[in-house]
């Protein structure tokens, strides 16, 4: 059965990235392999150089200084900067802000694995995983601006909201976890809480036009298979397992949500 396609969908991020086993830096043949791969879809390919912060313990337990190292990306993104394919010596993203439905993530994933296979072949696979990162607002019941969650989400989401506090304090925030295992090295993390701060920002890499500030409910989904042995890089087997994750992500999320969501917010475009 299709999934249903929301007009007003809650989903502010989505991420698919697969780390491997780190390779050397791309050259100009080599990179022009992937731009011609995503030309249609991401035709600006823009180099930054990131910096990364280590700590090491000291043999006392104290902290040493932090070793600063430096990190080639290269990224290809679309004209309004709102979908990005990012490749760094030991991973390759798919990002998008402007997330439509799975498919589409999927085949520019899979051009970009088969073209960085074509370009350079790491050695193995380490991890492949899928984020959703969804911010869900509401309409507002009375004049204190935050919703009745339970209307909206389902109360296991919610804590200990309903306990009497007093001092006219007022539940604003929480934030919690839950981890499921499967049996074949895949897992998923769901992490959920109401906030007044956006989850997802803007950035001049990936852009997000950002909405209003307010109360929001944050569900933040990471499945992901992260196998003990290191597997060989094969976009083929690779793209199956993305599909594999992807199942529990639309049940998960339909499970948590209330039908007044779905009716009074999600469907109305």
């Amino acid at each position: 059965m299709e999934e249903e396609i929301y007009p007003n969908a809650p989903i502010v991020l989505m991420v698919a990235e697969i780390k491997h086993t780190a390779h050397g830096p791309l050259d100009e043949k080599q990179s022009r392999i992937i731009s011609e791969a995503v030309k249609e879809t991401l035709p600006i390919r823009t180099e930054d150089v990131e910096q990364n912060l280590s700590f090491s313990a000291a043999p006392d337990g104290s902290m040493s200084q932090p070793q600063v190292s430096q990190t080639k990306a290269l990224r290809w993104s679309s004209r309004d900067k709102r979908t990005v394919v990012t490749v760094r010596p030991d991973s390759i993203s798919v990002e998008t802000t402007k997330y439509r439905r799975y498919e589409d993530v999927r085949l520019l994933l899979e051009k970009s694995l088969t073209a960085l296979a074509d370009a350079i072949v790491p050695d193995g696979v380490t991890r492949i995983g899928l984020r959703y990162i969804d911010e869900i607002r509401v309409p507002s019941n009375d004049d204190s601006g935050i919703p009745r969650w339970d209307e909206w989400v389902d109360g296991s989401l919610l804590g200990p909201h309903d306990i009497e506090i007093g001092q006219g304090l007022l539940p604003v925030r929480n934030e919690g976890a839950s981890a499921f295992s499967g049996g074949d090295s895949t897992r998923l993390v769901l992490r959920y809480g109401a906030q007044d701060t956006y989850v997802v920002g803007s950035t001049p890499q990936l852009r997000r036009p950002l909405p209003a500030p307010g109360p929001l409910f944050k569900l933040d989904i990471d499945s992901y298979w992260q196998p003990e042995d290191i597997p060989a890089f094969a976009p083929a087997r690779i793209l199956a397992m993305a599909d594999k994750l992807h199942g529990p992500v639309r049940s998960i999320f339909e499970g948590l949500i209330t039908d007044k969501l779905r009716n009074e917010v999600l469907r109305r475009g």
